[in-house]
């Protein structure tokens, strides 16, 4: 991936609103304090708009501590950015309270690109209210801007964030922060409750181990030039002078979003696009994952899952995403080399979650069509199944067994398994496949209507027809999904067309 993002935060320590809880809105910054503020986002800007595409930052968002957007050198900053063609978006945190004119004037006519802006809007009960709040959103959607909008999950406040998700569009995602002063766990009517606002909150409540390793896309920067990978994570050596530092972390766990949002994971992408730190839901109508070394520990793309989590083979914090698709109506189903009985089993609970999927390597697909389940199998020619089953000296000079997958309509799988020990290697996964080629040029049905793909210690012999962008296709079609609307991911070279062909342009 090579697409970066940037996080800014200025020496901005003030607010116009007053929250009660918020020590930003009693500290008021003198003129000169301010000026030393706006002076730092012009000197970052420079560096930023010189150096920044040589380091494939694409992206950026204001994360102050109080309320930026009410001060017009901001909106000045954001105009520049837009502008640039480079880049994708630009944004900031914000709690709306800024006026319509100050955008109009500071970036409309500063030549600020609306499509490209993208605002993350904090609701505060203590200083607005529901209509108000809502009618500004409507305002900023209507004129073109994307946003989200949401707020701490305080149980008190349920009846307010429910009125609020009601007010809003159905395509403003409103999330919802877990409240750290809370003092007890939520109750599981309030995380329900909460789960309804919000269907991704369940990754609120679901602790992320830290992975230093997923945090090379990401930078956090301050207003005199100190850096961090992230914004709970140690200063690194040297200031901003637009290069991209090797990432550092000293932490157990990403705490909140900024952390574990900026992670360059498959979850992230999947829910929330390229730059997930926006918060802006992605919604794909289906997604296709892979299981081992995805959803399940494997090396890989499964790095980012430290433990097995309380759904067996998955960890809480993807089985929370996963739940999260399904409330907000995706489709999720699974794409593996293997049978479907054993991708279920490997999942742990996690499985209940999947409407099917591509199973064998493409020679299986099941899918729910007009409420009843639906099976597909691409079999092999029988007498191919039994010049792999006969050839006992082949099993001999390379150590495998073999082990055939059937259904009703005949074979649709071979598996050459060796000992774990004794993985395959392509060289020798070729001979063997060239031996059964060899016994097809001499008269008799072998591989010409097979293909085989090397796993470890397994050697998957499906048919030559079977494939994971052929199901992906395949089940788009009878679900009258665009491919484009979907997401798919794995970790293998079996999955590059799956994922090239759901890959969003």
């Amino acid at each position: 991936m090579d697409k970066r993002m940037i996080l800014y935060r200025g020496s901005l320590k003030s607010c116009n609103y007053h929250c009660s809880y918020c020590p930003f809105s009693k500290h008021r910054m003198s003129a000169g304090e301010l000026e030393k503020d706006r002076e730092q986002w012009f000197s970052f800007l420079h560096t930023f708009c010189r150096d920044a595409a040589g380091m494939h930052v694409r992206a950026l968002m204001i994360v102050p501590y109080g309320e930026a957007l009410v001060h017009p050198w901001y909106w000045e900053g954001l105009a520049r950015l837009t502008a640039l063609p480079w880049m994708d978006a630009a944004g900031a945190q914000t709690n709306l309270s800024f006026s319509m004119d100050i955008y109009q004037k500071r970036f409309v006519q500063a030549g600020g690109r609306p499509q490209k802006l993208r605002l993350w809007a904090t609701f505060h009960p203590e200083m607005t209210t529901v209509p108000d709040f809502a009618a500004r959103c409507r305002a900023l959607l209507q004129a073109g801007i994307t946003l989200c909008a949401g707020a701490v999950g305080v149980p008190d406040n349920l009846a307010l964030l429910r009125r609020l998700r009601a007010a809003l569009p159905p395509e403003i995602y409103v999330w919802i922060n877990r409240m750290d002063g809370l003092g007890r766990a939520y109750t599981e009517a309030e995380r329900e409750a909460f789960l309804e606002i919000d269907p991704y909150f369940g990754r609120e409540l679901a602790p992320v181990a830290a992975d230093v390793s997923l945090c090379a896309q990401r930078l956090f920067v301050e207003g005199d030039g100190r850096q961090h990978t992230c914004n709970i994570s140690p200063v690194l050596p040297g200031r901003w002078d637009g290069e991209f530092p090797a990432p550092r972390c000293g932490r157990k766990r990403c705490s909140c979003y900024l952390a574990y949002g900026g992670r360059n994971d498959f979850m992230n992408r999947m829910l929330f696009g390229d730059y997930p730190l926006f918060r802006i839901p992605r919604r794909p109508r289906a997604v296709f994952l892979d299981v081992e070394g995805t959803l399940t520990p494997g090396g890989g793309a499964g790095a980012e899952m430290s433990g097995r989590g309380a759904a067996g083979g998955v960890s809480a914090p993807v089985l929370a995403g996963l739940e999260g698709l399904v409330r907000d109506g995706t489709r999720l189903f699974l794409a593996t080399t293997l049978c479907r009985r054993d991708a279920v089993k490997r999942l742990g609970r996690a499985g209940r979650l999947f409407a099917g999927g591509i199973f064998a390597g493409g020679a299986h697909l099941v899918w729910e069509e007009d409420g009843r389940l639906q099976e597909r199998f691409l079999t092999l020619e029988e007498n191919a199944v039994r010049l792999f089953m006969e050839r006992k000296e082949l099993n001999r000079q390379y150590g495998f067994r073999t082990l055939a997958y059937r259904s009703g309509a005949g074979c649709y799988k071979i598996t050459l398994l060796r000992p774990a020990h004794r993985p395959w290697t392509e060289r020798e996964a070729a001979a063997v496949f060239r031996a059964f080629r060899q016994t097809e040029c001499s008269g008799q049905a072998g591989g010409g209507g097979t293909r085989y793909l090397v796993e470890g210690c397994c050697v998957q012999i499906v048919s030559a027809q079977a494939g994971k962008a052929a199901g992906v296709r395949m089940l788009c079609q009878r679900l009258s999904i665009a491919p484009e609307e979907a997401f798919a991911f794995g970790d293998s070279p079996e999955d590059a067309e799956m994922m090239r062909i759901c890959a969003r342009t």
